[in-house]
C-alpha cells in the first residue's frame, strides 16, 4: 500500500515538473467505480438574459386579523392539509356572537308571517282608502245641475258683476260722507247686498257645475296623492318581505326600517368574522405565528397557507438592462440545483414596477412550468435562461 501511495505522488510531482511555466494542465477529475452523482450544468446563455429564482406556489394565502383579541382557538399546525372554509383560528367572540344573534332575530321578527299578514292587511286599507279620497275628488269636480241652471247661473253671475260694479260706482261719491249719514248708508247696503248676491250666485254655479274652491281642490288633491303614495309604499314593502323585486328607488319607513335591519345584521356577522380566521384556498399551512391565550394584534400575519400542489418559479434578480429583452410568453428554460435537472417554461408575468438588490435595479418575472419534475418543492433556488427572441 506505501509503494502504491509513493508511485502516486511520484506521477503527480513528474507532471507538474513537465507542464511548462506559463500555464499549467488540469487534471481530470476520475471517479472511481462509477458510482458517483453528475451535474447537469446550466445552459449556455449564448448572450440572453439570465437570471436566478425561486420555486414559489402558485397559491398562497397570507393571514392576520383585522381586530385585536385573545385567541380562543388554533384549529390547525403548521403542515396541516386544510380546505377552503375551515376555520383555522379564532378569538374570544361572545360578544359579536350575541350581537348577530340579537340582529339575526329583529330580521325575522320584521320578516314572519305575521308581519307579512300585517302588510297584506296595510296594503288593503291603503287600497280603500286610496278608493275614498278618489270618490270625494271625483265629487268634487262632478256637475249637479242641468246644462241650462248651469248657463242661467252664469248669465245671473255676469249681471251681478254688473250691478256689483255699479253699486260701487256709487258708494264711491259718499264714501267720505260721516257714519250715520243715510245716503252713505244706503250706498253701503246696495254695494254690500251686491257683493252678498254674486258671492250665492257664485257658490250655486260652483256646486252646480262640480267646480270647488281653489282651497277645497288643492285639499282635496292633495288627499288624493297621499294616499296614492301610501298605497305604492306599503305595496313595496309587501313586495320586499316576499323576495319580490322592486325598484331602485322604493321609498317608505318601514322598507327602510326593514333595509336597516338587514345592514345592522350584515354588520354584526362582519364584525364577527373579524374574528376569525377561514381558509381562502385550500393548501397546506406553512406558518402558525400564535397560540390560544395570547393577544393578537390586528394586521399581523398569523397564519400562512401554501397550495403547493401547483408550483412557479419567479426571479429574484433580473436587470433592468436585460428586462426589456423579456416578453410575455417568451421561453426559458430552467436549471433546478437541488434536483440537478433542466426543465422548460414560459413568463406569464412581468412585474410593472422594480425592486433593488444590493444596489441594483431588478425585475421580478413569473414563469409557469411546462412539466412540474418530482421531488420539487418551494423555495428551491434556480437559475433562469431566457430564449433570444
Amino acid at each position: 500500500m506505501k509503494f502504491k501511495v509513493l508511485l502516486v505522488l511520484l506521477i503527480v510531482f513528474a507532471l507538474t515538473g513537465c507542464s511548462g511555466a506559463g500555464s499549467a494542465t488540469p487534471l481530470p477529475t476520475v471517479v472511481l467505480g462509477g458510482g458517483g452523482p453528475t451535474q447537469v450544468a446550466p445552459p449556455n446563455s449564448g448572450g440572453a438574459a439570465t437570471a436566478s429564482g425561486v420555486v414559489v406556489p402558485v397559491k398562497d394565502a397570507h393571514m392576520g386579523f383585522t381586530v385585536a383579541g385573545r385567541i380562543k382557538a388554533v384549529n390547525v399546525v403548521e403542515g396541516a392539509q386544510v380546505k377552503a372554509g375551515d376555520v383555522l383560528a379564532e378569538l374570544d367572540n361572545a360578544v359579536a356572537q350575541a350581537q348577530v344573534d340579537q340582529a339575526d332575530r329583529n330580521l325575522k321578527e320584521l320578516t314572519s308571517l305575521a308581519a307579512i299578514a300585517a302588510a297584506e292587511r296595510t296594503v288593503a286599507d291603503a287600497q280603500q282608502t286610496l278608493k275614498d279620497a278618489q270618490k270625494k275628488t271625483d265629487s268634487m269636480f262632478f256637475p249637479r245641475a242641468s246644462d241650462t241652471l248651469i248657463q242661467n247661473t252664469q248669465a245671473a253671475i255676469t249681471l251681478a258683476q254688473q250691478q256689483l260694479a255699479r253699486a260701487q260706482d256709487a258708494y264711491k261719491p259718499v264714501s267720505d260722507l260721516p257714519d250715520g249719514d243715510t245716503r252713505k248708508a244706503a250706498a253701503l247696503a246696495a254695494m254690500t247686498n251686491a257683493q252678498l248676491n254674486l258671492d250665492r250666485l257664485v257658490a250655486n254655479y260652483n256646486w252646480y257645475s262640480g267646480a270647488p274652491s281653489d282651497i277645497d281642490a288643492a285639499k282635496a288633491q292633495a288627499d288624493l296623492d297621499a294616499a296614492k303614495a301610501a298605497l305604492q309604499e306599503s305595496q313595496w314593502y309587501l313586495s320586499t318581505l316576499k323576495g319580490e323585486q322592486i325598484p331602485a328607488d322604493a321609498t317608505g319607513s318601514k322598507l327602510a326600517g326593514l333595509q336597516q335591519a338587514r345592514d345592522d345584521l350584515a354588520a354584526a356577522r362582519e364584525r364577527f368574522n373579524a374574528t376569525r380566521l377561514v381558509a381562502p384556498i385550500s393548501g397546506t399551512v406553512v406558518t402558525v405565528n400564535g397560540i390560544a391565550g395570547e393577544i393578537a394584534s390586528p394586521g399581523v400575519v398569523f397564519i400562512i397557507i401554501s397550495d403547493v400542489s401547483k408550483l412557479q418559479v419567479e426571479t429574484t434578480d433580473l436587470s433592468e438592462r436585460d428586462v426589456p429583452s423579456v416578453k410575455i410568453g417568451q421561453s426559458v428554460t430552467i436549471t433546478i440545483k437541488a434536483l440537478g435537472q433542466n426543465v422548460t417554461g414560459h413568463v406569464i408575468l412581468i412585474s410593472p414596477v422594480s425592486t433593488t438588490l444590493g444596489g441594483d435595479v431588478v425585475y421580478k418575472t413569473t414563469i409557469d412550468l411546462d412539466t412540474t419534475p418530482d421531488g420539487l418543492r418551494a423555495g428551491m433556488s434556480v437559475d433562469v435562461q431566457f430564449e433570444a427572441q
